[in-house]
């Protein structure tokens, strides 16, 4: 089946979001911008606190209090700035038109309530059905993300469950109100491999048969190139590299995205010993003045301890179509 994408959906515009700390003020969004189309999957990756997670919190909303705020840029979403909006729009955006499946089910579900009752708050805060209709379409989730005997597992505790039921469970809650955009936050890191391949493989049918939009947060570059048409690649909150997804494997432009992929262990090739990037990522109190990735790069210059590069287009490529933060595009032979 061909993948259907239509136009823009969402445009994140120079996202910018600070923590408040007793060290400091820092800057964990860091002028993000990238854009989603309807039907399309952007791939979001990098390391632990490179500000994934961080830039899909921001979208919704939903930074920790008091430390977290928004203090730049725009999110533009069927034509509305989502950082004007009151917390009270905001509630009826969240799980209505953007919803976010969480890394971990055993926090997002909560012990105590039924999952049928946590399946029907959302359609209860979000649509208009009747109260005796909302079971109906609680067991209707629940069957469309393939959970057995859904008219039983409604009466059913989170614990009763097993890991992967659990996080079918949690996508259920979030297309319950068919949403136009699903961010999917690491929701397969506690999933073991035969589980995560049939959860992908269901997001993937959903997203077929609803021309949903798809945000996938992840570090696993395995599941960046089955699942996502483009790719944002962060570190130490800026986007470093971002571009059709295919573009990106067979043409990585950024050192850190060239890191990444060698990091990523190969079927047909026999080494001694995995490839690791050296170094740590750069403590959010402590960064670089020029570059950021400057203290692992292994082809730094001297301009890159100055001047943080630009987004420049990639070499062979249409611009705009491709683009990394690295000086070494400005070379031709790179």
């Amino acid at each position: 089946m061909t993948k259907t994408i239509g136009d823009t959906i969402l445009r994140v515009e120079d996202l910018q979001t600070e923590l408040r700390t007793k060290m400091g003020v820092f800057k964990a969004v860091d002028g993000v911008s990238f854009t989603l189309r309807q039907g399309e999957t952007l791939g979001i990756v990098g390391e632990s606190g490179s500000g994934k997670s961080m830039t899909a919190l921001s979208l919704l909303g939903v930074l920790p209090k008091p430390a977290g705020k928004i203090v730049g840029g725009r999110v533009m979403f069927d034509g509305q700035d989502l950082l004007t909006k009151s917390e009270q729009q905001m509630r009826r955006i969240r799980g209505g038109s953007i919803s976010m499946v969480l890394q971990d089910p055993q926090t997002s579900l909560n012990p105590v309530y039924t999952i049928g009752s946590q399946v029907t708050e959302a359609i209860a805060l979000h649509r208009d059905v009747p109260r005796r209709s909302r079971i109906g379409r609680a067991i209707d989730a629940l069957r469309e993300v393939h959970v057995a005997a859904p008219e039983q597992r409604v009466k059913d505790y989170p614990h009763q469950m097993s890991g992967g039921m659990k996080q079918r469970v949690s996508g259920a809650i979030a297309i319950s109100c068919e949403p136009k955009i699903l961010i999917a936050d690491e929701p397969t890191t506690a999933l073991d491999v035969t589980i995560q391949s049939q959860y992908l493989r269901l997001l993937r049918e959903i997203q077929d048969r609803s021309g949903l939009s798809v945000i996938f947060i992840t570090h696993d570059f395995g599941i960046v190139a089955n699942m996502c048409d483009s790719v944002a690649v962060m570190y130490a909150g800026r986007v470093v590299e971002y571009g059709p997804v295919r573009d990106l494997f067979n043409n990585p432009r950024h050192p850190y995205t060239r890191a990444l992929l060698n990091s990523v262990p190969t079927m047909d090739r026999r080494v001694e010993r995995l490839y690791s990037i050296p170094g740590q990522p750069p403590a959010l109190w402590d960064l670089p003045k020029g570059c950021h990735f400057l203290p692992r790069c292994p082809f730094a210059e001297q301009r890159c301890e100055t001047a943080y590069p630009p987004d420049i287009a990639a070499v062979g490529l249409g611009a705009g179509a491709h683009t990394a933060r690295c000086w070494k595009l400005e070379d031709p032979t790179w």
